[in-house]
């Protein structure tokens, strides 16, 4: 709980210093890095217990055009839940996405927009050491959304922005605990783009 209202107040200090910052011109092409928390839903947060994630991006826009294409690799890291999952350890989603956003036409130096993508999602479940099986890994067809605000920070262009991730799976992280299993996460991040 601490640390989310310290990082609560992070992000609210970085968007206000932002609010006085001039708007920086369109780049054709960025790269940015983010981080912040991966929230499991749906059936998935039966078998995860909240997590964190980091990302890279490569983004490609056009200045007076409103929509950018972007590309991102993933890393979300989770507990697993061991009276749920039946063994204690981690869990990770490795994903590439593809995405296109849809900037706001809002005035002023913070720039709301709207995100929609689709990729592959690599997951796998590693127990500890209490002697469970490893899970092989498996790789699934999935779609994002969501929506965030970029702006301004030192000379660089921060954002932050939150998504629904849902993952196409039709077991769980092992079979003999979990069939039908829905993986569905909201990773919220915050990033910049150099």
């Amino acid at each position: 709980m601490r640390s989310r209202a310290v990082l609560l107040t992070l992000l609210f200090l970085l968007a206000a210093g932002a609010a006085f910052a001039s708007p920086l011109p369109v780049k054709p092409f960025e790269i940015g890095f983010g981080g912040g928390a991966s929230i499991p839903v749906s059936d998935a947060k039966d078998a995860f217990k909240s997590g964190w994630h980091g990302t890279g991006i490569v983004k490609f826009s056009l200045p007076g055009i409103p929509v950018d294409l972007s590309g991102a690799l993933a890393y979300h890291r989770f507990k697993l839940d061991q009276s749920a999952v039946g063994f204690a350890g981690n869990g990770r989603i490795l994903s590439g996405l593809g995405n296109a956003t849809f900037n706001l036409p809002v005035p002023g130096p913070i720039k709301p927009y709207i995100t929609a993508g689709l990729g592959a999602f690599n997951i796998k479940a590693d127990p500890d050491s209490t002697g469970a099986p490893a899970s092989s890994s498996t790789t699934k067809f999935g779609i994002d959304g969501g929506a965030g605000v970029s702006f301004s920070l030192f000379g660089a262009h921060g954002f932050i922005e939150g998504k629904i991730e849902n993952i196409y799976t039709d077991q769980g992280l092992n079979k003999a605990v979990v069939s039908d299993f829905k993986t569905r996460i909201i990773p919220v991040t915050f990033g910049i783009f150099l």
